[in-house]
């Protein structure tokens, strides 16, 4: 079951891919405005690795998008 629609899938694998050349290019870099050091390049793989999964459960039709939406407690 797809957790985002393809638009969203597609997102954050850019946010992913452009963390993935920061990294390859040095231990630190800036996403989302945070400058963020020592990163685990394997993390990151994997994270690519599961949304291309995703997104290609999502084209084939194999997937049931489902949009999620938090609650207020009260």
């Amino acid at each position: 079951m797809a957790r985002y629609t393809l638009n969203r899938i597609e997102q954050k694998i850019a946010l992913w891919e452009a963390a993935d050349d920061a990294v390859s290019h040095g231990q630190e870099y800036t996403i989302g405005g945070r400058r963020l050091t020592r990163v685990d390049a394997a993390f990151i793989e994997e994270k690519l690795d599961k949304l291309y999964a995703e997104k290609d459960r999502v084209v084939a039709g194999t997937g049931r998008i489902v949009i999620r939406q938090g609650r207020v407690a009260r």
